[in-house]
Formats: C-alpha cells, structure tokens, sequence
C-alpha cells in the first residue's frame, strides 16, 4: 500500500478482513481468511489482497496481477458465457442474505483470473464503488 501510494498518489480505504467458505468449481469448499483494500481514487479502482497459501488466492506465476475485476447483474448467466469461451470458474462465493453469487472468479487469458462482482448484492464499506455510485 505505502508502495503504490508513494508512487501514484493513491489513498486507501480501510482494510476489511475476509473470513468466508469459498466454493470451488466442483463443488468443494475452502476456507479463505485474507485482508484487502480498495484505492478511492476513482474512477479507477485497485485492490490489494493478501496472499492466502494452500487456496486459490495466491500469486499466479511470476506476476504479483492476480485478477481483472468488473461488475455483471448476473454472475450465473456470466458463468455460462465465459465457461462457454474456455474461462472456467475457478471459485465463487455466494451472498449470505440472498443466495445470489457475490463474486466469482474465473481463468482469464494469459493466466488472469477474471472477477465478475455481483452489482445487486451490496457488500458493506464498498457502496462508492458500485455502478452509479456518486462520490
């Protein structure tokens, strides 16, 4: 974070702590306990996430670019539409409140996990960022 600060002139929202089962591709569970934050500099946005050994969420070959994130309104539909391009879903986590996918990751080109984040399920702390989000 003091890195990319210095270096861009970013600022950081607080960090929010992930404790949560994940779900693999078939069907498996994990359990992920990492931390993250999101720069609020927008329009664009970047988020740190640590490394969590022995899971998904580590760093991907030589690179520390561990995934591309976007919004869908419909993460299952999504799914189906980059599994159909040869992009699999690596794991996905659902929203608690209503069942819906909450995020998903799935293998992108060049060794890139794509993030699909549900923009109907609010995640707290995160609102400034959402579709239409004013800030």
């Amino acid at each position: 974070m003091a890195d990319l600060e210095k270096a861009l002139g970013l600022s950081w929202a607080p960090i929010h702590e992930v404790d949560s089962d994940m779900t693999n591709r078939d069907g498996s569970t994990f359990h992920l306990k990492t931390r993250v934050t999101f720069s609020t500099d927008l329009p664009l946005s970047i988020e740190l996430i640590e490394p969590t050994p022995g899971t998904p969420n580590v760093r991907r070959g030589n690179s520390a670019f561990h995934h591309l994130g976007y919004w869908s309104d419909d993460l299952e539909a999504e799914d189906s539409r980059l599994s159909g391009l040869g992009m699999p879903c690596v794991y996905y986590r659902n929203d608690p409140e209503t069942g819906l996918r909450r995020i998903m990751l799935n293998e992108g080109p060049y060794g890139i996990l794509l993030e699909a984040t549900n923009a109907l399920t609010k995640r707290a702390g995160l609102d400034a960022f959402y579709p239409g989000a004013t800030p």
